[in-house]
């Protein structure tokens, strides 16, 4: 075998050893984003109609997340909004669609007190898909129905659900989970 020869199968095994790595360094990845972000990995790429170009969007969000300043809260400021969602909880029978506004308020001032910017609602879920990607969905869902409820009536069933996702954040963000005597949903 000539020279050339040994050069040319060094070479293409190079190109194939290198191709192999590379595609094995971006499954790696793909991986650790699908298992951080659960179901907002599949979300960005349905979004976007490309994995490449969902995965670029998480690897932005992580980034951006990682210059705020997030922080936990202190116990008191845990227990002051702790007691804040179950009077919000509480009067929910009585005034359902009132208490859907205050929900969404207070999740804006957990958000906020944790360092979070509460400016633009996608910003926002973006920002929580982070930190909280397997319920976004919660927040996403709960926020249609408030949009909706600014612009007709909505139904109490949909009113008890949008509850039950802001809870579900709200637990997540506050890090205690069904915090309610009767252990019940809303």
């Amino acid at each position: 075998m000539s020279i050339t020869a040994e050069i040319v199968i060094a070479l293409v095994a190079g190109v194939i050893i290198g191709a192999a790595f590379s595609y094995l360094l971006q499954r790696s990845r793909s991986i650790r984003l699908r298992d951080r972000f659960g179901p907002e990995y599949s979300r960005a790429v349905t979004e976007t109609g490309d994995r490449w170009k969902a995965e670029a969007e998480l690897k932005r969000r992580a980034k951006r997340v990682e210059r705020l300043r997030i922080r936990g809260l202190e116990p008191n400021e845990r227990r002051r909004f702790v007691d804040a969602w179950k009077d919000v909880q509480a009067r929910f029978i009585d005034d359902p669609e009132g208490t859907l506004v205050e929900a969404d308020r207070l999740v804006g001032s957990v958000m906020s007190a944790e360092g979070y910017p509460v400016g633009d609602f996608e910003q926002r879920a973006a920002d929580i898909s982070v930190e909280h990607p397997r319920v976004v969905d919660n927040y996403r869902a709960a926020h249609q129905v408030a949009l909706r409820h600014g612009e007709s009536k909505v139904a109490t069933e949909d009113l008890r659900r949008a509850m039950i996702h802001y809870r579900t954040l709200f637990e997540e963000l506050v890090g205690e989970p069904e915090f309610s005597t009767t252990g019940g949903t809303v």
